[in-house]
């Protein structure tokens, strides 16, 4: 009986899976000239009397899969005549078409339609999009006053072309566990094997006036590796990854690249439109449109588009990918999906959204990433009004829990479709290979090159690039440090490290213990010490990032005029609703000189002192700090180091807020100091973006030059996105200023209209930085004697200024994206070069910078 049993299950399983094989077919070919045998881009091939298809790429080659397969294929190419092949449905097969050329026969002359130079006038297909850019705003979801509905959504990440000798390979031989939850790719056909999900289930809630978009996140799934990575901040860079995708926008933002959408008002301009073919689905007849970028290169599509042919002139479908000359990193393919359906309201809403990315590090077939994410869409509600409440606020995304919170059930309820076998295995090799030696090998490897730190169980040791340095004070530099890792908590975390400086013979030290109030270090509280060598105007963490790179220097320039810093104190701080937050902190400082500065009043000293030499100039300051940030829509991915802050196009407001008590704890001076800071990003598609940060600082009080506002320079050879780079270390005081950095990031949109530079995908930046500023007399030394003078070089000539009735301004032109990580700028001071010690030249800067 029992081997009965197992025969009928064991019959019953290969009989279900030969079902689902036949559902499937897999077709994939090349398209070529049938004369010449040229390889054919861009050919159109779908099923007859569907919608089902694709579109070859540059070298000719397609390939679909699908369970909606009829029983033949249609290639279609303007010029050529389309031809049809039949199909084995669930079956996988290879059909290759060859087209023949057609020609237009104008009175006596044969005209080959392939030689004809595209124009948009006269071309039917442009009047036609035309037409659905003057219907957008009607055919689109916003234009009725209210909707909302139910979103599932899953992101997954396959490593695909996992071929049988990386397998084998010896770093492998611990984890062949893995290989157990292989698959093929529904969209290239590729083997890979799933590595990472998330899912994610809302309520979206739209109002057009005033107009709001809040998408109340229910829950969210995901593997993860909490010991390693924030679990919440990978699901804000998955969010920013795999953003919304709204043909209906003029740009379409994917990777933070933004793409000029087929239907935008500028895509008569940007792409090339054909006539395709006309076909009848489910009773309605569509004009079947066929596009591509005039230039490849360009941040546009390949694909088509289904429209249809009555007097709304709505986009049905839309069928596109990226073509394999645009830049974009590590990106080889790219597709989209979607289809619409019409409502009883005659607009039209998102039915199926699909969009798939294959990374790969090089080009070929070598190893990479495929990431596919997937949205449904449930219980659409139209024009029902809902209370204020609802949409207060100005975060589109509510996270109404944190990452993982919810049960199963939940998700059994939430899921608008089955997990696939090989997504439910995601997450039982996720906690399997957690447990494997070797993978925490790996990961500790890893850790040591992103961050620089390696891991020893709740500890991690560096960073290893401060180990050792130089600079004319301490010479050589010798540092040891580290910190907590998430093993130790997640809430808490200590730092510390010690530095010996073997010509001052001195001993440097500081630590740090943070505590997390919530998952967001916004909500913190810290306390700090440190006891080190610091550039005047730099903080903390500046000084504990001076790594033997930073010991290389600029010729001409010495980098002997530093401060010994003796510094504690604390700072508090909490995240408060739309974007809000707030900090309030107290530190006492104590600052000798160091190097050839001096802080004795009325005196000019460019002698290198000895500790007692410096503490009889010491500076004591006790200051109260606070400060208010409103960084609307902003998320963050909080790495072990830091918290980084994820662009977006809103903009970032920030006030702070110093003031110094004179005789409190022994303090000498009493100021107050305030800074106004907005930074944003402008997107000006196709031109690529801008970003614009300005700052506004002043001080109320008579102090010394160390505590003035005193710029951030760089003497080092490598390119600084935020100090002035031909800018001395202290070259210039102030207490008002005005800072203002540009810069544009033109995204390829010159370079990849240059030939042959075109195929390294290279991308052009400029940046141009102005600083203005004024020292009132209150606190300029040269008028009063009880203040110290301003710093010399070590041959006595003035090295410190006040600026004066014109700004500093240096500009840079850059390219970036060399070798997919290096930038490299051409730099230019083009004020105050009649000052000795500072560069007069074009210079030469560089830093390693990733982009998609």
């Amino acid at each position: 009986m029992k081997l009965t049993y197992i025969f009928f299950v064991v019959v019953g399983l290969w009989a279900s899976e030969r079902a689902n094989a036949q559902e499937t077919t897999r077709i994939s070919g090349v398209v070529t000239d049938k004369v010449t045998g040229e390889r054919l881009p861009f050919v159109n091939l779908s099923f007859e009397g569907t919608t089902r298809g694709t579109t070859s790429d540059m070298d000719g080659v397609y390939y679909i899969q699908t369970e909606d397969a009829t029983a033949s294929l249609k290639a279609s190419y303007i010029g050529y005549k389309p031809v049809v092949k039949p199909v084995r449905i669930g079956a996988t097969q290879l059909i290759d078409f060859q087209l023949e050329e057609t020609s237009l026969e104008l009175e006596t002359v044969t005209i080959s339609s392939k030689k004809l130079r595209y124009r948009n006038k006269d071309n039917p297909a442009v009047t036609i999009i035309k037409k659905v850019i003057d219907h957008k705003e009607s055919n689109k979801m916003t234009s009725l006053d209210y909707y909302e509905y139910n979103k599932y959504e899953k992101v997954e990440f396959d490593v695909n072309n996992v071929s049988e000798k990386f397998k084998e390979k010896r770093i492998m031989r611990d984890f062949q566990m893995v290989f157990d939850y292989m698959d093929t790719s529904d969209i290239n056909g590729k083997t890979y094997l799933p590595i990472f999900l998330r899912e994610t289930s809302s309520q979206v809630y739209y109002r057009r006036s005033p107009e709001r978009t809040v998408e109340y996140r229910m829950g969210t799934k995901m593997t993860g590796f909490e010991d390693y990575f924030d679990n919440q901040g990978i699901s804000y860079v998955v969010d920013k990854l795999y953003q919304d995708i709204d043909i209906y926008d003029n740009n379409i933002n994917i990777l933070s690249q933004l793409f000029v959408s087929p239907i935008s008002i500028l895509a008569p301009a940007t792409y090339k439109f054909f006539i395709a073919d006309t076909l009848v689905v489910d009773d309605e007849k569509l004009f079947k449109l066929s596009f591509q970028p005039r230039n490849p290169s360009d941040l546009a599509f390949i694909g088509s588009m289904f429209i249809t042919t009555d007097s709304a002139y709505a986009v049905k479908k839309v069928d596109m990918r990226i073509s394999k000359q645009t830049n974009l990193n590590y990106v080889q393919d790219m597709f989209v999906v979607q289809e619409f359906v019409k409502n009883q309201y005659d607009t039209y809403s998102l039915k199926t959204d699909k969009i798939s990315m294959d990374f790969n590090i090089v080009d070929g077939n070598n190893m990479g990433i495929f990431g596919r994410r997937t949205v449904s869409y449930d219980d659409l509600v139209y024009n029902q009004m809902r209370a204020d409440t609802i949409y207060e606020g100005n975060q589109y995304i509510k996270d109404v829990t944190r990452v993982d919170a919810q049960s199963e059930e939940f998700w059994e309820e939430a899921r608008h479709m089955e997990l696939s076998k090989s997504e439910q295995g995601v997450y039982s090799m996720n906690e399997e290979i957690k447990e494997l030696p070797a993978f925490n090998r790996f990961m500790n490897l890893m850790t040591l090159m992103t961050i620089g730190y390696v891991d020893i169980n709740k500890i991690a040791i560096g960073p290893v690039g401060t180990f050792a340095s130089w600079n004319p004070i301490e010479g050589t530099r010798l540092r040891f440090g580290g910190m907590t890792t998430e093993k130790f908590s997640r809430y808490w975390q200590i730092e510390a490290y010690a530095a010996y400086g073997l010509s001052d013979e001195e001993w440097k030290y500081a630590g740090r213990v943070s505590h997390y109030l919530s998952d967001n270090r916004l909500d913190h509280i810290i306390l700090f010490y440190s006891k080190d060598l610091v550039n005047p105007g730099e903080n903390l963490q500046y000084a504990m990032e001076a790594n033997l790179f930073s010991s290389f220097r600029r010729p001409g320039s010495v980098n002997d005029k530093r401060i010994y810093m003796d510094k504690v104190g604390f700072d508090y701080g909490r995240r408060l609703k739309y974007g809000f937050s707030f900090t309030v902190g107290a530190n006492m400082q104590d600052m000798q000189p160091g190097g050839v500065l001096s802080f004795q009043p009325g005196v000019i000293d460019t002698d290198f002192k000895d500790k007692a030499q410096r503490e009889a100039e010491e500076i004591e300051v006790t200051e109260a700090t606070a400060g208010l940030r409103f960084a609307p829509n902003e998320k963050f991915y909080q790495g072990r180091t830091g918290t980084v802050s994820i662009p977006n196009k809103y903009p970032i407001f920030q006030l702070k807020y110093w003031h110094g008590f004179n005789g409190a704890l022994g303090s000498d001076y009493a100021y107050d100091r305030v800074q106004l800071s907005v930074s944003k990003r402008f997107y000006v598609s196709p031109f690529g973006y801008t970003d614009v940060d300005v700052a506004y600082t002043q001080l109320w009080g008579n102090v010394p030059y160390p505590l003035l506002t005193i710029p951030r320079g760089n003497q080092t050879y490598s390119y600084s996105a935020r100090a002035f780079n031909m800018m001395n270390y202290l070259e210039f005081v102030s207490d008002r200023q005005v800072n203002l950095q540009l810069s544009h990031y033109f995204n390829g949109f010159i370079m990849n209209k240059i030939p042959l530079v075109d195929r390294l995908k290279l991308r052009s930046v400029v940046t141009f930085k102005m600083l203005f500023g004024t020292l009132t007399d209150e606190n300029n030394p040269d008028l009063h004697s009880d203040l110290p003078p301003y710093p010399r070089n070590a041959d006595g000539t003035q090295a410190t200024y006040a600026l004066s009735d014109k700004p500093y301004m240096e500009a840079s032109f850059g390219i970036s994206n060399i070798f997919s990580f290096l930038r490299v700028d051409l730099v230019k001071r083009l004020t105050y070069l009649d000052r000795e010690g500072v560069p007069q030249n074009w210079a030469v800067r560089a830093r390693v910078q990733f982009e998609f």
